[in-house]
């Protein structure tokens, strides 16, 4: 056998032979398979770099988008402090602006504070009396139309009555009202008396009020009460119509004080901005003895709320029976010099 090979190579000048010692084969052999195995173990490790720098890139994505997100909280929380801070100085500044103004706001509610160092919080609350007895009085008393925005048609007096055409005293106001026009209460109340009928006063209400005043509905379409039902001023009574001895669709307003009629007219017209015209135009009611009623009752409630606690033995928080040092200055001559 011999130990060479021969490897003939072809080519345009002819044909090239080669020998190569089957010992050297050997080595060829060994050094193309090294190669390989180099060539194979260098795309793996390539692979894994390239795997570890696509992984790498996701987690820096990753951590660039939470860095966003953690500014634009910070920016939030910023803001929101800010706003915070302004809010603060602002409500700052409109305390020091009560305190300045206050003296002013005691003097127009006819109230007078004695010790000028009495603390802010017992100051407010006094002139909180005057300013309750106001709204306690808008509940408690009629007042506004019941059918708002309707003109009256007829006014409080004697007068021709449109159908039997005989003098007779109106005890009421008439609201020139198309049928279903919503009736509100003029104040708070109950309602006394809920009567259907065709005839005289037609579908009628009564609303009885506090301190002896009264109100009354007639020639009304259809009722939104029952009887013995508390309604607060605003609430929706009933519609108006044309029922009863009518000559068309109105309602007919009466406001009675202790069972008398009372002219609705100034009560109609009665409002916060016009506080005293009800008194001077209505003298039948002893408004002085009744604003001095009302001051002390809205009084004893703002003391009831200002009365310290204390705790006994036990450890229980328990209200103190003494009044509070608040007080309200009435003059009793002019119901206006009351609140």
């Amino acid at each position: 056998m011999s130990d060479t090979i021969c490897i003939s190579v072809s080519h345009r000048r002819g044909t090239s032979h080669y020998l190569i010692n089957r010992f050297k084969k050997r080595y060829v052999a060994f050094f193309v398979l090294f190669l390989s195995s180099m060539l194979g173990y260098g795309s793996y490790n390539i692979y894994q770099l390239y795997t570890q720098n696509q992984a790498s890139s996701v987690q820096l994505s990753q951590l660039n988008v939470q860095a966003e997100q953690l500014s634009d909280s910070l920016t939030e929380e910023n803001a929101t402090n800010l706003a915070l801070s302004q809010e603060l100085e602002d409500k700052k500044n409109e305390l020091m602006l009560l305190e300045q103004r206050i003296d002013d706001v005691e003097a127009a509610l006819g109230l007078q504070t004695e010790n000028v160092n009495t603390p802010l919080e017992q100051r407010i609350d006094s002139a909180a009396v005057g300013s309750a007895v106001r709204a306690t009085l808008f509940r408690m008393i009629p007042n506004g139309s019941p059918t708002p925005n309707i003109r009256m048609s007829s006014g409080f007096g004697t007068r021709i009555h449109p159908v039997t055409g005989k003098r007779k005293r109106h005890n009421g106001l008439d609201f020139a009202a198309n049928i279903g026009t919503p009736i509100y209460a003029p104040a708070d109340g109950v309602i006394e008396n809920v009567r259907p009928s065709n005839k005289g006063s037609g579908n009628f209400v009564k609303i009885n009020h506090a301190l002896g005043f009264m109100s009354t509905y007639s020639h009304m379409k259809r009722f939104n009460v029952k009887r013995g039902q508390f309604v607060r001023k605003g609430d929706l009574i009933g519609w108006t119509g044309n029922s009863g001895l009518s000559t068309g669709p109105h309602l007919h307003y009466e406001i009675r004080f202790l069972g008398r009629a009372l002219n609705p007219k100034p009560f109609v017209m009665w409002t916060p901005d016009n506080f005293d015209s009800l008194f001077e135009k209505e003298k039948s009611v002893q408004w002085a003895a009744l604003l001095n009623m009302v001051n002390n009752m809205v009084g004893m409630q703002v003391q009831l709320t200002q009365a310290p606690a204390y705790h006994d033995s036990n450890g229980s928080e328990q209200g103190f029976t003494t009044t509070a040092k608040t007080s309200v200055t009435t003059n009793t001559a002019t119901p206006s010099r009351q609140l």
